[in-house]
């Protein structure tokens, strides 16, 4: 029939967000919707196109969303400077539910998001002070992200062994600034070559060149000493000697014999002389030859010394670059130690700072919450009026503490009905509630309560009845409306359990609109739509 849809097209013009409407624009392209309504006896038109809908039109005046519900949240709610997350649409929702999870839990009628947002949004719709509420939720931010930086340290390899005690933190970042120091001044003195490698190939193929050069010329020196030794050596052989001999063995030379034996002698002594001649010469060679080598030598040792101070005088670039590597790695070490030693220091004071903080803040809440005791015991003892009205032997009230337990909340708020289990009881707690901050909250000029026949689905029928009674009777003169949609046989169960003449009164008289699936002409939009 369209009682949902009736929700829906009204919170659609109410400023709601266009990705919830994506199906509904498509379906009902080309539809235009709009509400009238009243705010401080100025009458106001809202109207929102599904063709276009990230613009509303505001008593003609095009608005983007953002600006409407800007615009709405400051006229409809007294929302103070620098609160977070009050705003138009956070609020709107305790007042015309939009779904069938906003009557599950009478605190989290919208988009709640976390705990602390829900009961933020109780609290100022029930006139508590929303700054004491914030100022608590800051604190333990606070912690949490303090927390969250010493979780991330547990977990880092490097700091481990720091905060199972293993290490001393402080020792270690001495002696990590003193390596670095070190390193530092060796890479102040460091000269790069870009040619270090080619200079250290050519130093390289010198020594080798210097070592077969020095090994040729020990050789040359063996080899001339040798021939030094060889003209040492001379045979001794003398004429006059060899006749003795020959003497003493009683044998006698002819003088033919004596000729030959001087000719021997001759040929001999020439023999020694042309030997002499021939190693002298050849020992003259190799001492040329060992000079040159050993000026090759001195040549290519100075050669090879020049480089060798070169080479020692600077470094190679990937050298200088490992090294740098190392003093920035030492440095990053040295770095993530003292944050974490700032970060110990930061989380001590921090976490008295909180305590401290916390305590205060839990001490001013409570005189505060004395000081408003008159208004808090009103909430109370209108919300425990209602809820005696369909559980009369029940305990029942609104009760508002200070939270001072390990979370981000800083009020218990909690609307009680202590019964026996039931379908029923939620509903009429959430009743009881809508209608509380109606009449009895603070913060805001809203001055209606639309509730959807969600409310009255597993409701005991008597207390279905009671709840007309009750609304009939609350806002009989008084400038308020309460709008509900209302099923038919929801309506023949109350029937059955009031007067002719109150059904009149309360149902007949105040029916503005009613649907039936007998045609589509019948239906809200007087079409068939699924909306899914």
């Amino acid at each position: 029939m369209g009682k949902s849809l009736l929700v829906r097209i009204i919170h659609f013009c109410l400023g709601a967000g266009e990705k919830d409407y994506t199906t509904f624009c498509e379906k009902l392209n080309g539809w235009e919707f709009s509400v009238d309504f009243e705010i401080d006896c100025n009458k106001l038109t809202v109207l929102r196109c599904t063709d276009e809908p990230e613009k509303i039109f505001l008593n003609n005046e095009k608005l983007s969303v953002s600006q409407f519900n800007k615009k709405m949240g400051i006229v409809c709610f007294d929302i103070p400077d620098d609160i977070s997350f009050l705003s138009f649409r956070s609020l709107i929702p305790f007042f015309i539910r939009p779904k069938k999870e906003s009557y599950v839990e009478y605190r989290k009628p919208g988009k709640t998001g976390s705990e602390y947002q829900a009961y933020l949004y109780n609290a100022f719709l029930l006139g508590l002070d929303v700054i004491l509420a914030q100022k608590k939720y800051n604190i333990r931010k606070e912690q949490e992200r303090i927390k969250k930086l010493e979780k991330n340290f547990k977990e880092d390899s490097l700091l481990k062994d720091f905060f199972t005690g293993n290490k001393d933190v402080v020792l270690t970042i001495i002696d990590l600034e003193e390596r670095i120091k070190r390193l530092d001044d060796d890479l102040n003195n460091f000269k790069v070559a870009e040619d270090y490698n080619e200079v250290q190939i050519e130093a390289d193929k010198i020594e080798k060149e210097l070592f077969t050069l020095n090994n040729s010329v020990i050789m040359l020196q063996n080899n001339i000493e040798n021939i030094s030794k060889s003209l040492k050596f001379s045979p001794d052989m003398n004429k006059e000697n060899l006749k003795t001999i020959y003497c003493e063995a009683n044998i006698h030379f002819s003088g033919n014999m004596t000729k030959t034996l001087d000719d021997l002698e001759n040929f001999y002594e020439k023999l020694i002389s042309n030997r002499k001649k021939r190693l002298l010469e050849q020992q003259n060679k190799l001492k040329l030859e060992q000079q040159n080598k050993k000026a090759s030598v001195e040549r290519l040792q100075k050669e090879l010394d020049d480089l060798m101070k070169y080479l020692g005088e600077h470094q190679a670039l990937d050298l200088f670059i490992s090294l740098s590597n190392k003093i920035a790695e030492l440095k990053a070490e040295r770095d993530n130690l003292k944050k974490y030693q700032e970060l110990q220091s930061e989380y001590k004071t921090k976490e008295r700072q909180t305590e401290r903080g916390l305590l205060e803040l839990s001490e001013v809440t409570e005189n505060y919450l004395k000081e408003i005791e008159s208004d808090t015991v009103e909430l109370r003892n209108y919300f425990r009026s209602l809820s005696k009205i369909f559980y009369p032997d029940s305990v029942a009230g609104l009760t508002i503490e200070n939270n001072d337990g390990d979370n981000q909340l800083r009020f218990n708020i909690d609307a009680k009905i202590e019964s026996d289990a039931s379908d029923g009881i939620n509903n009429v707690k959430t009743f009881c509630y809508d209608l509380t901050l109606l009449f009895k909250g603070r913060n805001h000029k809203i001055n209606f309560i639309f509730h959807d026949s969600r409310i009255f689905d597993g409701t005991d029928e008597r207390q279905k009845a009671d709840m007309f009674k009750t609304v009939f009777h609350k806002f009989a003169d008084v400038d308020k409306q309460y709008i509900a949609t209302v099923n038919q046989n929801q309506l023949d169960e109350i029937k059955k359990h009031i007067t002719d003449e109150e059904y009149k009164n309360i149902i007949t008289h105040n029916t503005v609109l009613t649907l039936t699936d007998e045609s589509d002409s019948e239906k809200l939009l007087g079409i068939k739509i699924d909306l899914g």
